[in-house]
């Protein structure tokens, strides 16, 4: 899955709200609070809410540019990179990819099938999330 937006939002302000996300679900599964710089290849397991154990990598971190991370679970492998462009003037421009690997032919079938309608909600559950983040900075940078 990728999606590309452009976003009334700084490069710096987007990444932030990414890495502040992280560093929270770091401190939520591991207890340990973490500085941004030692994201990188940063391992931690977490429970997932369907009860599954995920086992997250964090591969790159580079500030107001790169973040990315693999999740492997017992049925599947995501791996996850958000890129992001300054554009000036205040915008940003993203660029987010997704790949699935599964770990066996019939867990990919059932991927196919079952990825046709939920791709489309995650879709627009990404967009969502980035167009609030956009709108949160707005209304700060408003007051």
């Amino acid at each position: 899955m990728q999606i590309d937006m452009e976003l009334a939002v700084p490069v710096d302000y987007f990444f932030n709200q990414l890495i502040e996300s992280a560093l929270y679900d770091i401190q939520t599964c591991t207890g340990r609070n973490i500085s941004a710089l030692r994201l990188n290849n940063f391992h931690y397991r977490k429970t997932m809410p369907n009860g599954q154990m995920a086992h997250f990598r964090i591969n790159i971190c580079l500030p107001a540019k790169n973040y990315g991370y693999r999740m492997r679970t017992g049925r599947n492998e995501y791996t996850v990179l958000y890129q992001l462009t300054d554009c000036g003037d205040g915008r940003t421009a993203l660029h987010y990819e997704e790949t699935i690997q599964a770990v066996n032919q019939r867990v990919e079938a059932n991927n196919r099938a079952s990825g046709f309608l939920l791709g489309w909600l995650r879709k627009r559950r990404f967009k969502k999330m980035s167009r609030a983040i956009e709108s949160q900075y707005l209304s700060a940078a408003e007051i």
